[in-house]
């Protein structure tokens, strides 16, 4: 009785609304999109295909892989506001050291390697805890409508980065050098605006357990709960189809359709403008962030990337590119709900963690892979996507269905 009244207590001191954790969710993704942009139009311009973009994107989730050992059991075992900073702190410093060794017009490879590890060790602690410190923040009641809204502040900070990149792009002096720096500079604000976060982390009264014990605790614990288990393999699954996508958007506007850096820009800010649709929408029917019309949103999408490839027209790419955009946005934060509601406080973070180590063990192929098949396959590259999102998720949805039924007659 004594634990539930001081649970009360601390729903009660917790807030509705976060405006910090807000706004730091919208300027971190924000410096991002601008980098992102103007990295991904300059090797593709310069090597003339998207391999080494697929290399770097695959070395990115090899980081984030190695990470996501351990920062699960650290979001359980230390103050998750204080990881969510020093993680910002970390990622604007390499940015800004790493701007002045840059050659703006010979880019070192090495160094967009170096720049990558830096960003991804910064990302792979900085996006988990910036959602599991959510339940310290945000009352219960609360949580759906305001993973919403941050994703609308997320989608819109994806909507300014490329069109500011895009701007950028049409003054000659621009170079990849202004990009980092900008990115450098948002993400220090980033990390100045979290420390005004209020947060009320739960007492833990218990002895924290060795990390390697902490690590197998936080799989079995996923493993035997049937949600989130299966938000787990439709997080792997998406997130392979979402990347290859992303990888292969400017190869297919610039070589497949002869599209310029403003219709790429154009493309990508559409989309994230429908990631802040996705927010609103979500925000005010926060009854429907469940995985039961996630599968419906994902069905939609691999009909439209079919339908895309037979087409063959720039107009039915940036279509497929916005619904992608949606699409990206309503998973966010419906999987962040589902999360958050069904997984016990103590286990929050590790709940990130497993999903993000699995997501990362397996995307860096799909990158890679598609890196190098984009030039080969060109538009029918978003058949085989389609079709891949369509036939995943549909077994992901029935073997699910098999694995909860059986655990049910079991016990």
């Amino acid at each position: 009785m004594m634990n539930q009244d001081t649970g009360e207590q601390r729903q009660q001191r917790l807030a509705n609304f976060s405006f910090p954790a807000l706004a730091s969710n919208f300027f971190s993704v924000f410096g991002e999109g601008v980098y992102r942009f103007g990295l991904n139009w300059f090797l593709v311009s310069t090597y003339g295909d998207a391999r080494l973009l697929g290399w770097l994107t695959a070395f990115g989730f090899l980081v984030y892989l190695a990470n996501d050992i351990y920062v699960g059991a650290v979001l359980d075992r230390f103050n998750r506001k204080h990881v969510l900073v020093l993680a910002d702190l970390f990622g604007a410093a390499g940015l800004i050291i790493l701007s002045i060794f840059l050659n703006p017009t010979d880019p070192q490879v090495w160094l967009l390697f170096m720049l990558t590890f830096i960003m991804n060790i910064d990302i792979s602690y900085a996006y988990p805890a910036g959602r599991a410190i959510l339940t310290d923040v945000i009352k219960k009641k609360a949580l759906a409508k305001f993973n919403a809204w941050i994703s609308a502040a997320f989608s819109a900070g994806q909507a300014l980065g490329p069109l500011v990149g895009g701007l950028l792009l049409q003054m000659k002096w621009i170079d990849l050098r202004t990009f980092m720096l900008i990115y450098g500079g948002m993400v220090l604000m980033t990390a100045l605006i979290n420390m005004a976060i209020k947060a009320f982390p739960e007492e833990v009264t218990t002895e924290p357990e060795p990390f390697i014990q902490s690590l197998k605790s936080g799989f079995r614990y996923v493993y035997n709960q049937p949600v989130l288990f299966e938000s787990v393999l439709l997080t792997v699954w998406s997130n392979a189809c979402f990347e290859g996508f992303i990888v292969a958007m400017p190869f297919l506007i610039q070589e497949s359709f002869h599209g310029s850096a403003g219709v790429y820009s154009t493309a990508l800010t559409l989309a994230a403008t429908a990631g802040i649709l996705a927010g609103i929408v979500l925000a005010h029917f926060p009854q429907v962030n469940n995985l039961k019309t996630l599968y419906w949103d994902f069905y939609a999408l691999g009909l439209v990337l079919v339908g895309a490839a037979f087409v063959n027209q720039l107009w039915a790419l940036i279509a497929a590119i916005i619904l992608n955009g949606y699409i990206r946005a309503a998973f966010v934060v419906k999987i962040n709900t589902v999360r958050q509601q069904e997984s016990a406080p103590a286990y929050l973070g590790r709940v990130f963690g497993v999903s993000f180590f699995a997501t990362d063990a397996c995307v860096p192929i799909v990158t890679v892979l598609l890196g190098y098949l984009v030039s080969q396959l060109g538009v029918t590259l978003l058949l085989w996507l389609g079709l891949g999102m369509l036939i995943g998720t549909l077994l992901i949805k029935y073997w699910c269905a098999k694995r909860r039924q059986a655990m049910d007659m079991h016990f």
